[in-house]
């Protein structure tokens, strides 16, 4: 008989039952390491930028030596030299002198400030006329500014992002150490499923759950292996659990976590030894006779059957374990505002997730139901994202505003 606990009663068991997991570490070269986690602080030896750099065409001033310039009375300031790109400038700027810099260029010494090149005139007399004031720091990175050596700049437990790697390169960091990625062992149970690859018959169906949860997986950033479609039998999934957790850190067990006399997922999980089974059953819709378990310091989690709800569980509660066993925050949720378009009657005592398709209106978003019945899938690729319904709630009104989590 299932033990039914609620969403955030099932979030606090994963948090205490997953939160020392430890996971290995390995170095990988940045063009290799977006949507990699950092296992460490990432510390700058060095500044960025090494020098004081131009960031405009233009000429290197003393900033002093420009106030009061206007159209009508510029500056007159003779003209030093030319700074080149990538060149260490030979000479140092006095009072009274301006050079040529390119934007990168590095400023002479004793310059503080840049002219842009539409604010001055050059009548080849040697001399360089400015027609505005520009203050000390104007059209200039100074050194450091960007990074300062011995600063943390990438925190431990970070999942890299592309801008992320263009900064680890500006510090001419190759390689840098992350978390190895969570292994996540994937098995389809049932006698009714076959593989894409065979013809239907009878009252036999795809397996469709398999391949969502290692393209979910792949695109979380963990690494799947796939063990294969088995019959609805004690020996063969625990034959498939045991390789598991020999091999994987998280097990995934689509179908056979529901009450019933083929369903064997909980003995199963009991079979390998404490703590075993922790949650069976969640307040949820879809999604209520989910499974979680822990042999060793790994996950098992028994997913139903009907694809619907292993997407929602995955979503929910798959990817918050791994967030947990990774050591990461949680990821930030996408949501917009929108009106439902119809009532949404939901059951009592459930929590419920509840596929929307938005229609843009000009006074904002509308959110219409998409599932009409149970087990279809096809209407979930429909939708633009979902509705969380409070366990206890009645449903939802047509006109009321609520929030839209995106896919």
């Amino acid at each position: 008989m299932l033990d039914v606990k609620s969403v955030d009663e099932v979030m606090k068991i994963i948090d205490s039952s997953f939160g020392d997991f430890s996971i290995g570490t390995e170095f990988v070269n940045i063009r290799e390491a977006v949507g990699r986690i950092t296992a460490e602080d990432i510390i700058a030896d060095e500044d960025i930028p090494g020098f004081d750099r131009s960031t405009v065409d233009g000429y290197a001033v003393i900033a002093a030596d420009t106030f009061g310039a206007s159209d009508s009375l510029p500056a007159q300031l003779e003209l030093a030299g030319e700074v080149l790109m990538g060149e260490k400038p030979l000479f140092r700027l006095e009072r009274g002198q301006a050079a040529i810099i390119p934007t990168g260029g590095e400023l002479p010494p004793n310059s503080n400030a840049v002219v842009m090149l539409e604010y001055t005139d050059n009548y080849d007399d040697g001399f360089i006329y400015i027609n505005k004031a520009v203050a000390p720091g104007n059209g200039v990175i100074f050194r450091g500014d960007d990074v300062r050596s011995g600063s943390v700049v990438i925190k431990a437990n970070r999942r890299l992002r592309p801008q992320d790697i263009g900064l680890l390169a500006a510090m001419g960091k190759q390689h840098i150490c992350v978390k190895k990625k969570l292994k996540v062992g994937i098995v389809s149970t049932g006698d009714e499923i076959v593989d894409i690859t065979e013809k239907l018959s009878g009252a036999k169906v795809r397996d469709v759950n398999s391949y969502f949860l290692y393209s979910a997986l792949l695109s979380y950033g963990a690494e799947p292996v796939f063990y294969g479609v088995i019959r609805d039998s004690y020996e063969e999934i625990r034959q498939a659990v045991e390789r598991m957790l020999n091999e994987c850190d998280i097990g995934l067990i689509s179908g056979g976590s529901s009450v019933g006399a083929r369903d064997e997922t909980c003995k199963v999980i009991d079979s390998f030894g404490e703590p075993g089974v922790l949650v069976h059953g969640i307040a949820a819709k879809p999604g209520k006779p989910t499974i979680i378990g822990k042999v060793g310091n790994k996950a098992l989690i028994g997913l139903p059957g009907h694809p619907g709800a292993v997407f929602f569980i995955f979503n929910i509660f798959v990817l918050h374990l791994m967030e947990v066993m990774n050591g990461t925050e949680k990821s930030e949720v996408r949501y917009v505002k929108a009106k439902m378009a119809v009532n949404y009657p939901s059951n009592e005592g459930r929590e419920e997730f509840l596929p929307v398709k938005l229609e843009k209106r000009s006074e904002g978003f509308l959110a219409w139901p998409v599932f009409s019945k149970s087990g279809l899938i096809s209407l979930l690729s429909l939708a633009d994202g979902y509705v969380r319904i409070c366990r206890n709630s009645e449903g939802l009104t047509a006109g009321q505003e609520t929030e839209v989590i995106l896919f």
